[in-house]
């Protein structure tokens, strides 16, 4: 029951709820990790252009519920990559992993499963 001749009650309620909220919050994002590197053409110099990574729906290993998608990634000055991506080691279901089509600007489109898992 509400008293207010209880302001500490109140306040420990207050807070209480304040950090379920963050609690909740902070575990329905999952952590990721940067994957940088870079790009080269057949020819061995930097390559340019743009990355389509997709992933299925996924869970990571702590949980965290992982919803299907795409990112499209530019590359930077010399060929440059960096992405973040969540992590799928562990993941549920097992063997999940990205798909990423390279349409550099000096090829056609070519096609990559990056079957090595993404971790932290």
């Amino acid at each position: 029951m509400w008293d207010a001749r209880r302001p500490g009650g109140r306040l420990f309620y207050l807070l209480l709820m304040v950090l379920s909220a963050v609690a909740i919050s902070r575990s329905a994002t999952p952590a990721t990790t940067r994957i940088q590197d870079v790009v080269y053409g057949a020819d061995g110099t930097p390559a340019a252009g743009t990355l389509l990574i997709s992933w299925p729906t996924f869970s990571t290993a702590e949980g965290n519920a992982v919803a299907a998608g795409t990112k499209s990634v530019g590359l930077g000055p010399q060929g440059g990559l960096s992405v973040d991506l969540v992590p799928n080691i562990g993941a549920s279901p097992a063997g999940t992993f990205y798909t990423v089509v390279f349409q550099l600007d000096d090829t056609i489109a070519a096609v990559e499963a990056w079957k090595q898992q993404v971790g932290l």
